[in-house]
């Protein structure tokens, strides 16, 4: 609608002419509306319809959603399956030792407690102090590890070190994990279910199997018995090291016999009061049973080496 103004001169009413705001303000309403309607028409567009791209974007949802559900279907199956192996592997496990089956997939490792998810909630101070925790404890290790060197180092340099007098092989061919039983230590005896100190590493393998000398040395005792630990056979090694071998089902040594390191000195048996076929295997210094454990490292890889170790110290039941 036209305005009017009075125009004095010509003593009449004339249309008022806009100014340059009216026409930046007409302009700007203009655009406003424009764009409003533009917006409204292209809402109610993609409201109504759906593109192509958009048409196959839900289908492909639709077929990932689908296949959400089967896999979800198929990961439960299978955790019931590996629960239900894992339960009778543990009853089986427990039946014949006694104890819980050893988790292989145990890792020491040292990692920061503030690592995860959370650390980024603490604040720089905790950060700090558990780098320097962390740290300081490595150092520590770090400095025993070294002392154990330098003793190491030193042994070796000694005119009375012979390594072959230490007994640092296993005492059976081809040794792995899972021959390893009992070590030493409070064990379940498997006929009578009382705890006894069991001084020695029980090393299951069948009848027949070779039994050899874990170092050079002198056979000082050989035993024929069926009670008790059966037939027997001791070495003497240089450097208060003496070896026992227990259960054996034949003896190819005498006493008084000088042997070497992997000679072979019997045969797995049964004799004596054992569960099942094994070698009952020690290691003293000094007359004071050693873990033989810690004796294997001249033959196995550090994963068999720690493999072993597990399954020995989670083992409840001796063998004898």
């Amino acid at each position: 609608m036209a305005r009017y103004v009075f125009d004095r001169k010509k003593s009449a009413f004339v249309p008022k002419k806009p100014g340059v705001k009216g026409v930046l303000a007409a302009i700007l309403r203009y655009l406003l509306a424009s764009l409003f309607t533009a917006v409204l028409f292209y809402a109610v567009f993609a409201l109504a319809f759906s593109t192509d791209r958009e048409k196959l974007l839900q289908k492909e949802s639709r077929l990932l959603a689908a296949q959400r559900d089967s896999l979800s279907e198929e990961l439960a199956l299978v955790e019931g399956t590996v629960g239900s192996l894992r339960i009778r592997d543990r009853e089986i496990y427990n039946n014949i030792f006694n104890a819980d089956p050893p988790n292989y997939l145990v890792e020491a490792r040292d990692t920061l407690p503030a690592e995860g998810p959370d650390a980024e909630f603490l604040d720089e101070s905790e950060l700090v102090w558990d780098a320097y925790a962390v740290t300081n404890r490595a150092e520590s290790r770090a400095r025993q590890v070294s002392e154990w060197i330098a003793g190491i180092e030193a042994a070796f340099l000694s005119e009375d070190f012979q390594p072959a007098s230490i007994p640092s092989i296993a005492p059976v061919r081809n040794f792995s994990p899972i021959q390893t039983g009992a070590s030493v230590g409070k064990k379940v005896n498997p006929f009578y279910k009382n705890v006894r100190d069991h001084h020695g590493l029980d090393i299951v393998a069948p009848a027949g199997t070779e039994v050899l000398c874990s170092a050079d040395g002198k056979v000082v005792k050989v035993e024929q018995s069926e009670k008790g630990m059966g037939n027997t056979v001791t070495v003497e090694h240089k450097g208060g090291f003496r070896t026992y071998y227990a259960h054996l089902g034949k003896v190819r040594v005498s006493a008084g016999q000088n042997v070497r390191q992997g000679a072979l000195l019997g045969e797995v048996g049964q004799s004596g009061a054992s569960f099942a076929p094994c070698l009952h295997y020690e290691v003293l210094r000094d007359g004071v049973p050693q873990d033989p454990v810690n004796y294997f490292f001249a033959e196995l890889d550090p994963a068999t080496y720690r493999d072993m170790m597990i399954v020995a110290l989670t083992t409840g039941q001796s063998m004898d």
